[in-house]
C-alpha cells in the first residue's frame, strides 16, 4: 500500500524541496529547484518514477515529527528487535566552494536508539519525470554517482551499496549507538562522505536559521493562539519553504498532478508562482511580522512590470522568474494512484485573471504603511496596475478558479478590481501622492454594479458570475478584502447560504457548477478556512474553533495541509502542501484569536427580538394559538403565504404580539404528549416567524435581518425561544441547523427537556418559514396531527417536487439536501418520498430506488415570488 498525500513531511532549503514518507521513502524531488525535472518521483508512479528509501526490514512502525520550531524532520521506527531516529532536512544554499557543499545538499542521520536494527537503503534515481535511467557508478566504501543526460546526482556514505542497473541498495546492519550519515549532492563529483561531528554542526545550523527566521517578528502572537497555536507555527515555516530566493517568488505548493479526485483527470502543475496565491500568502507573514519577503516579492513585480513595459502581469511565473509554462502530459507515468493525466506546465499561465491585482495592492498596502522608504521605487508599478484595473474591469476574464471555458463576468474578480483601486487611492493618501485620474469613479462604478449584479434576490447571496446563481466560496474574500463589512446583512446571507449549499461535514466546496471537466473536485480547505475567518469575524466564535479543529485534524500530526479535502474518505486531495491553503489557516486562526480577545473585552449582547405587547392576565392555550395561526391562513394568505400587507392593515401584528407575550405565564410543563408537544411548538414557530416579519419589515427577504430566525423569538416562562431553537433545538431534536456544527441547546441548557426525541422528519413540511419555497401555513392539532403532517408533507411535494418516472428522474424540494432528517442516502430518500406519491409512483420508486436520479431544486428566499413550475 503506497503512503497516503498526509503520510508525507517536507523538507526544503528555499531552493526545492522533498517529500518525506512515514516509510522514510523520499518519494518526490526535482532538482535543482522546485519546478526542475523530478530525480525521485515514485509519489506519481512507484515503479518509474525513482525513490530513495531507508526503511527497517521486516515487521516495523514509525512516528514522524518535526524538531520544534523548524523544519527538520525526524521518523522514529521500531522493529521487534529495536528502534532508531532518521533525521532528514536539506541545508541551506550555501556559497560555491565552501566546505566542498553546493546550493543543494539533502543529510540523512541515522542513528539506533536501543537493540539492534537491520536497514534497507535503496537509491533509484530516475530523471526528468521518470524518462531517464541514469547509469550508476559505484564508489566501494563511499557511495555512489548518477548520471543521466545532463544531469548528475552523488550520494555520500559510509555503508556498502550494491548497484545493479538503476539501483543501488544496501543491508545495512546497526547496533544501538551505531549512527550513519547520508548525503545526497546535485552535481557529479566523487562521492566525499560526511562525519557525524560535521553532520551535527549542520543540523544545529539548519535548525538554527528556521527558528531563528521563524521568531524574528518579535510579535508574540504565538502565545494568544491556544491549540492552533503549533499548526500556525508550521503553516509559516511551510509558507518560508515555498519561497524561493533570491527571486523572491514563492510556489504554490510542492508537488505537480496530485488529484482533486482519485481516479480522475483534475491533476495540475502547482510548482509555479502564481501573483494571486503568493501576494495572499506573503499578506498572511507580514501580519505577524515578517516584513522581508514581502518587501523582496513587490520589488520583483515592480521589475517586471517595468521591463515588459506594460502593466499587464501573467497569472504565474516560474521560480526564476521566466513566464513560459506550457502545458503537457507525461502518458509514461501511472499517476498518483491511477490517477492521470500527470501534467507538467500550466496553461491556465495564458489566462486573464484580473483579481490579481488586488491581492498585490493589499499586500502593497501594509508594507507602504509600516516602510515609507521604498514608496518611489515601487509606486510607478502599482500606479500601472491601477491603471490597468481601471480600463479593464468591464471585461470578462477566468477568475480565481481559472475554469477552463469561455470567459464570464466573476463577481470575484469584480471585486477585486474595486480593491485593487480602493489600495491604490488609500496608498496615494497616505503617501501625498496624486491618485490616477479616474480611480475614483471607476471605483464607484464597481462598486455600484457588483451589489446589483452579482447579488441574487432569489439565492440572497453573492454569486460566482453576474446574472446568476451559482454559489461560489470565493464571495467569502469580498469580506476579508474590506469590499464589503463583515456583519453587513448581505454578507451575513452570503455566509449563511454557502454553508447550507456548498458545506459538507462543515468543510466547503469551492462551487457545484458543471465546470466543463469529468468528475468532481473535493472541499477547499482554502474556502473553509476564509468560512472560519467570516464566521470569527461575525461573532460565530465557538462554530468558527470547532471548524479550525476540524481542519487541524485533517493536517494530522505534521499540520500539513494540502488543497482539499474529502471528507467522505477523509482524505487529503490535490498538491501538497499547499500555500494557499496554509495562507489562509494562519489568516483564519489570528482572526480567531482576536475574536475571542475582543469578545472577553465586552459584554454579551441580547439578541432575541421579544414582541413589545403588555402581558395578558392569563397565557394564551395551545389551542388558541392555533386558532390565531388558522386566522392568519384563513383571512391573510395567497396559497397558504401571508399578505403581510393585509396582516398590516388589519392590525395582527399588535394582536400576534399580545399572544405571543402572553406565554410568559404560559407552563409548558402542561404540554406533555408528543402530538401535543409537536402541534403547540410547530404553530409556535409559524406565529414567531410571521410576528418578527411585520414587527422587522425586510423589503425582500428575512436575510435582510441578520440572524433572522436566531433573533425572532418569545418568552415561555422563564424561558426563552428563537425560532431557530424552536425547530432545531425543539422540533428536530437539537440537531445543528443545516451547515452548522453546533446544535441550538449547549451542554447543561435547561430547555433540552424540551426537546422531542425521535423527532419526525415530517414536520420539516409543516413548518412555515416565510419564503416563497418554504412550506404554506399548516396549523396542526394533536388529535389529528397523524394525518397533517402526512398531508402538508404531500402538499408540500405536489406544489415543489417534480417525479418523473420516464427518465428516472427525482426533483426535490432543497429541504431534502439540506436535512438528512428524511434520510442519510439517496435511496433513503427515494423511499421516504416514495410514501407521499400515487401508488403508481410509490410501487416503482420502492421496487427500484436505486435508479432514481436526485436533483435538488433552488430554493427562493424571498417572501414572495412567482410560483414556480
Amino acid at each position: 500500500m503506497s503512503n497516503g498525500i498526509s503520510d508525507y513531511g517536507i523538507i526544503g532549503n528555499l531552493q526545492s524541496v522533498a517529500l518525506v514518507g512515514r516509510d522514510g521513502a523520499i518519494d518526490w524531488l526535482c532538482l535543482p529547484h522546485i519546478d526542475s525535472p523530478s530525480v525521485f518521483a515514485a509519489l506519481l508512479d512507484r515503479d518509474r518514477g525513482g525513490t530513495f528509501s531507508i526503511t527497517p526490514e521486516g515487521e516495523w512502525d514509525s512516528t514522524h515529527s518535526y524538531l520544534d520550531d523548524s523544519n527538520v524532520l525526524t521518523a522514529r521506527f521500531r522493529t521487534g528487535s529495536g528502534s532508531c531516529t532518521l533525521t532528514d532536512f536539506l541545508t541551506l544554499p550555501q556559497p560555491e566552494g565552501e566546505d566542498g557543499l553546493r546550493d543543494f545538499v539533502l543529510l540523512r542521520l541515522i542513528k539506533v536508539d536501543s537493540g539492534r536494527i537491520r536497514l534497507r537503503v535503496r537509491f533509484s534515481p530516475r530523471f526528468d519525470y521518470g524518462r531517464v535511467t541514469p547509469e550508476l557508478v559505484p564508489y566501494p566504501g563511499r557511495g555512489v554517482v548518477a548520471r543521466g543526460g545532463d544531469t548528475g546526482v552523488t550520494l555520500s556514505c559510509t555503508g556498502e551499496l550494491s548497484v545493479k542497473g538503476g539501483d543501488a541498495e544496501g543491508i545495512w546492519d546497526l547496533g544501538q549507538g551505531d549512527r550513519a550519515v547520508l548525503r545526497l549532492h546535485f552535481g557529479t563529483s566523487e562521492p566525499d562522505p560526511v562525519s557525524e561531528g560535521r553532520a551535527e554542526h549542520l543540523l544545529v545550523e539548519t535548525l538554527a536559521f528556521w527558528r531563528d527566521w521563524l521568531h524574528k517578528s518579535g510579535t508574540g502572537f504565538f502565545n494568544e493562539l491556544g491549540p492552533h497555536r503549533v499548526p500556525v507555527i508550521r503553516s509559516l515555516l511551510v509558507l518560508k519553504l515555498l519561497c524561493f530566493e533570491p527571486q523572491g517568488t514563492m510556489a504554490a505548493a510542492a508537488t505537480t498532478s496530485l488529484p482533486e479526485e482519485i481516479g480522475g483527470m483534475r491533476n495540475w502543475d502547482y510548482r509555479y508562482s502564481w501573483v494571486r496565491d503568493t501576494a495572499m500568502a506573503l499578506t498572511a507573514l507580514f501580519e505577524v511580522g515578517h516584513f522581508d519577503e514581502v518587501q523582496s516579492y513587490l520589488g520583483w513585480l515592480e521589475e517586471v512590470i517595468l521591463k515588459s513595459r506594460r502593466n499587464e502581469l501573467q497569472v504565474m511565473y516560474r521560480m526564476d522568474g521566466t513566464g513560459r509554462l506550457e502545458e503537457y502530459e507525461l502518458p509514461h507515468l501511472q499517476g498518483y494512484r491511477g490517477s492521470a493525466p500527470v501534467r507538467i506546465g500550466n496553461q491556465a499561465s495564458s489566462q486573464k485573471q484580473f483579481s490579481i491585482y488586488g491581492h498585490v495592492l493589499i499586500a502593497a498596502h501594509l508594507a507602504l504603511s509600516r516602510d515609507r522608504g521604498s514608496a518611489p521605487e515601487m509606486w510607478q508599478g502599482l500606479s500601472l496596475m491601477c491603471d490597468f484595473a481601471r480600463d479593464h474591469w468591464r471585461e470578462a476574464d477566468w477568475s480565481i478558479w481559472e475554469i477552463r471555458g469561455e470567459p464570464r463576468h466573476y463577481v470575484h474578480s469584480k471585486s477585486m478590481c474595486w480593491v485593487t483601486l480602493d489600495r491604490g487611492l488609500r496608498i496615494a493618501r497616505h503617501l501625498g501622492l496624486p491618485p490616477g485620474e479616474g480611480w475614483e469613479g471607476a471605483r464607484g462604478e464597481i462598486e455600484s454594479e457588483v451589489l446589483s449584479r452579482g447579488w441574487s434576490a432569489t439565492r440572497q447571496a453573492f454569486t460566482m458570475c453576474y446574472d446568476s446563481d451559482t454559489l461560489d466560496g470565493s464571495a467569502l474574500l469580498m469580506s476579508i478584502s474590506d469590499f464589503i463589512p463583515y456583519d453587513d446583512p448581505r454578507m451575513l446571507a452570503t455566509v449563511e447560504a454557502l454553508r447550507m449549499d456548498l458545506a459538507e461535514d462543515g468543510f466547503l466546496y469551492r462551487y457545484r457548477a458543471d465546470d466543463g471537466l469529468p468528475g468532481r473536485d473535493g472541499t477547499f480547505l482554502a474556502c473553509t478556512l476564509w468560512l472560519i475567518t467570516n464566521l470569527a469575524k461575525q461573532g460565530e466564535i465557538e462554530e468558527a474553533d470547532l471548524l479550525l479543529g476540524r481542519v487541524n485534524q485533517v493536517g494530522g500530526h505534521l499540520h500539513l495541509l494540502a488543497e482539499e479535502y474529502d471528507p467522505l474518505w477523509r482524505e487529503q486531495l490535490g498538491n501538497f502542501p499547499q500555500a494557499f491553503s496554509h495562507e489562509a489557516y494562519i489568516v483564519a486562526a489570528t482572526s480567531l484569536a482576536n475574536a475571542k480577545a475582543d469578545e472577553r473585552r465586552r459584554p454579551e449582547r441580547p439578541e432575541l427580538f421579544i414582541p413589545g405587547a403588555p402581558h395578558p392576565a392569563a397565557a394564551a392555550t395551545p389551542e388558541e394559538l392555533a386558532d390565531l395561526l388558522a386566522e392568519v391562513a384563513r383571512d391573510h394568505a395567497q396559497e397558504g403565504h401571508p399578505d403581510y400587507s393585509g396582516l398590516a392593515a388589519a392590525g395582527m401584528r399588535q394582536k400576534l404580539a399580545e399572544a405571543l407575550s402572553s406565554l410568559a405565564a404560559f407552563d409548558l410543563e402542561g404540554v406533555r404528549e408528543i402530538p401535543g408537544q409537536t402541534s403547540f411548538w410547530c404553530n409556535l414557530h409559524a406565529l414567531v416567524v410571521i410576528h418578527a416579519v411585520l414587527a422587522l419589515e425586510p423589503r425582500v427577504s428575512v436575510k435582510e435581518v441578520p440572524k433572522f430566525y436566531r433573533k425572532a423569538g418569545c418568552r415561555i416562562g422563564r424561558e426563552e425561544f428563537s425560532a431557530e431553537a424552536i425547530l432545531h433545538g425543539v422540533l428536530r431534536g437539537n440537531r445543528p441547523a443545516p451547515g452548522w456544527l453546533l446544535p441550538p441547546f449547549p451542554p447543561g441548557d435547561p430547555r433540552l427537556r424540551r426537546s422531542i426525541r425521535p423527532s419526525d422528519p415530517r414536520v420539516l413540511f409543516a413548518v412555515h418559514t416565510a419564503t416563497a419555497s418554504s412550506p404554506p401555513i399548516t396549523v396542526l392539532t394533536p388529535a389529528t396531527l397523524e394525518a397533517e403532517l402526512s398531508s402538508a408533507l404531500r402538499r408540500y411535494l405536489g406544489r415543489e417536487a417534480r417525479l418523473d418516472l420516464a427518465e428516472r428522474k427525482l426533483v426535490l424540494p432543497r429541504i431534502f439536501k439540506w436535512f438528512d432528517d428524511p434520510g442519510r442516502t439517496a435511496h433513503d430518500v427515494a423511499v421516504f418520498v416514495a410514501g407521499y406519491t400515487d401508488a403508481d409512483t410509490a410501487r416503482e420508486i420502492r421496487e427500484h430506488p436505486e435508479s432514481f436520479h436526485i436533483e435538488y431544486a433552488e430554493y427562493d428566499w424571498r417572501l414572495a415570488a412567482p410560483r414556480r413550475r
